[in-house]
């Protein structure tokens, strides 16, 4: 629990900085849906989807900084025999701070930025409905971004492509803790497409 806190609170961090910095501050929410090809564990998983929803803060008409979360689903498995079912079910939550760099100000708006902050991957078995194991691990994530946003008035439609680095721990646990324990090497890695909306944009 105090793993989870820790990065959601890094991934908050700007959000709360840009409120007490500036004057402009508009604030937008965004909704997505998201396609994501992990190479987590296994090199034949197929593309996966997922949701993702954001709070943006504008800064001005070309910066925004924010928080995001998404639901990836990563693995879903069922066997049934004689009246018997077993699920197995992976999913994948980052809990990020974002930033979002707009190069133009027009109707159509390519940017470039990126979000770091709290990877959340958990497992759960069930045999006929009833869990019978679960398991989560928390890892340190980041990842560049880039897209574009068609504006038509205070509402954009983006689509942006993205590729995460799932970053292990230096000891080996589920759960890495604390920067220190953060191991950079050989990260495991996840592209992702999003599309989707965002509402309250800067005219």
């Amino acid at each position: 629990m105090k793993t989870m806190r820790f990065y959601s609170s890094l991934a908050l961090l700007a959000l709360l900085v840009s409120f007490a910095s500036t004057s402009f501050a508009q604030v937008g929410f965004t909704l997505h849906g998201t396609l994501a090809s992990p190479t987590l564990d296994d090199v034949n998983n197929k593309v996966r989807p997922g949701v993702g929803a954001g709070l943006k803060v504008f800064l001005g008409p070309q910066v925004a900084v924010g928080a995001a979360v998404k639901y990836i689903s990563l693995k879903y498995d069922k066997t049934e025999a004689v009246g018997q079912e077993l699920t197995n079910t992976t999913s994948l939550v980052p809990i990020t701070g974002t930033l979002d760099l707009y190069l133009t100000k027009g109707a159509v708006r390519p940017y470039i930025g990126g979000e770091a902050g709290a990877y959340i991957r958990s497992t759960k078995v069930r045999f006929n409905g009833n869990e019978i194991s679960s398991s989560s691990a928390t890892k340190f994530g980041a990842a560049p971004k880039a897209g574009v946003m068609f504006a038509l008035g205070n509402v954009g439609v983006f689509a942006e492509g993205t590729y995460h680095f799932i970053f292990g721990s230096k000891d080996g646990s589920a759960n890495t803790g604390t920067p220190n324990n953060i191991e950079w090497k050989n990260p495991d890695k996840l592209w992702g497409l999003n599309v989707g909306v965002t509402f309250g944009i800067p005219n």
